[in-house]
């Protein structure tokens, strides 16, 4: 679980002098932005410091028997899989992760009964849940309390018969969306059981707004972003962007701001949820993915030819800062 603008991101964006590489003094004891993915699989970095002069660690130790990490939205944890048979875990990500040494299995704590290899993983807009489905089993699993006060909470049989391919979910773990793969659209809230969601859409992407049971939806059919307000009941769609088809999508921890990305084209939007007033900007970096950090209002976008981005959002939509984080 999904930013920007100011005339031209891509051009406008001011470089940070390059930092020196990061030690272990200098990086315990210094604030925690966010995370960051590596090259490789397991590779986790944190981006350390502050808006403006921000720079990223070295790799973070993982826990030896980690095979996998899912990071959760505002990256207070992230989900683990592990080797040999060990169930599923939660990790946090607090300031002893960056201690310079070979984490063990001991900051792991096990979900009981949760699914230990899912196929697919999506967390709720603040990370207070998270769903897990495995298309072996065709189970779907919603967990809640996340992260220190996990439980399994039930859902109903899966009505389709295909392949998951997407998941939405509410930060209380009441309402699930989902996807399969011949584009059929499901929903459950409660216990209630699986029944085709309202209206016709095509989902590229889709998000919750934080603490609530309204939906946005990227469409690629209608070329345009939509919001839903209680997709768990029949009520009509809002248009809040046209020729818009992002495939990416985050909101801000008011869930005043819409921040969504097309990765394929390089083209950022903000939308103003109040107003309902977009703002679009052509990147000239090659944007390929756009994260939510702790404080809820900046983002990470990241670029395959150029250093990363912080994005600052105001409650109005409208981009405050942006920076270049140094190495």
């Amino acid at each position: 679980m999904k930013l920007f603008l100011l005339g031209v991101v891509g051009a406008g964006l001011g470089l940070l002098a390059q930092a020196p590489r990061a030690t272990v003094s200098s990086q315990v004891g210094t604030a925690i932005l966010g995370f960051m993915g590596g090259s490789a699989p397991l590779e986790l970095r944190a981006i350390l410091g502050v808006f403006g002069a921000a720079r990223i660690s070295q790799p973070v130790a993982v826990p030896r028997t980690v095979t996998r990490l899912y990071l959760s939205a505002r990256q207070q944890y992230a989900l683990v899989e592990q080797d040999s048979g060990a169930p599923l875990a939660v990790w946090s990500l607090d300031e002893t992760v960056l201690l310079d040494r070979q984490a063990g299995d001991d900051g792991l704590v096990a979900i009981a009964g949760a699914l230990p290899h899912p196929d697919l993983v999506a967390f709720s807009p603040r990370g207070d849940s998270v769903a897990l489905y495995s298309s072996a089993s065709r189970q779907l699993q919603v967990i809640s309390g996340m992260p220190n006060r996990t439980f399994l909470k039930k859902t109903p049989p899966l009505a389709s018969s295909m392949t998951i391919t997407m998941i939405a979910l509410t930060d209380d773990a009441s309402v699930v969306v989902t996807k399969d793969s011949v584009g059929e659209v499901q929903i459950s809230s409660g216990d209630t059981s699986w029944r085709p969601f309202y209206g016709a859409y095509s989902p590229l992407a889709w998000a919750f707004i934080p603490k609530t049971h309204d939906l946005i939806i990227s469409d690629f059919l209608e070329n345009a972003v939509f919001l839903i307000e209680q997709a768990d009941a029949k009520t009509a769609r809002a248009v809040l962007a046209e020729n818009c088809p992002p495939d990416q999508l985050a909101v801000t921890s008011t869930g005043e701001t819409l921040a969504a990305l097309d990765s394929r084209r390089s083209i950022l939007w903000t939308i103003d949820l109040k107003s309902r007033i977009s703002t679009v900007t052509k990147s000239a970096q090659n944007l390929d993915s756009l994260a939510t950090l702790r404080n809820g209002n900046t983002f990470l976008a990241s670029s395959r030819t150029a250093s990363p981005t912080l994005l600052k959002l105001s409650d109005g939509g409208v981009v405050l800062a942006t920076a270049t984080v140094g190495r």
